[in-house]
């Protein structure tokens, strides 16, 4: 091989490398920025102490979609989308932590050796657009019936500290009472008792916006 043309190779070598810094150290500092987000966002999780912190314990891939439910799963599968607006309720807003958790198809939450909260855990942090997505199994009422059944969440940002906002509830289910239907949308903004449609795929969806309150 001649000199020339081993010059030519590590030239090309050197040039792919020196291209494909820029997109490297870009992706680097997006990671940084999330990172960044996250931190600040956690300082207003509360104390993990309590029984229903769930800011804190924030994985750092958190994006605005996640899926708890596996095809070996039993139980009906959900998806559940919106948008979380600002305190005017139509400025999207983003960097909006979100924590949910449910019980499973027999009305428990943690249980042999899961988290206290269950296995239907999970955080979502809210896109540029305010979007967010999850799908996971349609919970069901705790053993007692007491309840209906209903999807636990918190709130958390840079500026709100973590807060529970209304239970998502679904439209059909008897147990719903009279004082959740009265208060439905008071915290969260907007009507947390979900109307299920089933997809082509025969997944039940439904959309359920979010309104922050002013800090």
């Amino acid at each position: 091989m001649s000199q020339s043309t081993e010059n030519r190779r590590e030239f090309l070598q050197r040039a792919s490398i020196l291209a494909a810094m820029p997109l490297i150290m870009n992706c680097q500092s997006v990671a940084a920025d999330e990172s960044n987000i996250l931190s600040s966002i956690k300082k207003n999780a509360v104390n993990p102490t309590n029984e229903w912190s769930g800011a804190f314990d924030a994985p750092a891939n958190v994006s605005w979609r996640t899926i708890l439910s596996k095809d070996s799963d039993t139980g009906e599968k959900l998806l559940i989308s919106g948008t979380v607006f600002e305190a005017d309720g139509k400025t999207p807003a983003p960097n909006v932590l979100i924590y949910f958790y449910h019980t499973d198809t027999e009305g428990f939450y943690g249980r042999n050796g899961e988290p206290r909260h269950g296995r239907y855990r999970s955080w979502m942090l809210t896109d540029a657009k305010g979007r967010y997505e999850f799908q996971t199994i349609k919970p069901a009422p705790y053993p007692g019936r007491s309840f209906a059944a209903h999807i636990h969440t918190t709130i958390t940002t840079k500026d709100l500290k973590e807060d529970w906002i209304d239970n998502y509830l679904f439209e059909g289910d008897k147990l719903i009472s009279e004082r959740e239907r009265q208060e439905a949308g008071k915290k969260g903004g907007f009507d947390p008792i979900l109307k299920l449609e089933k997809n082509a795929n025969g997944i039940w969806t439904a959309k359920r916006d979010i309104q922050l309150w002013k800090a």
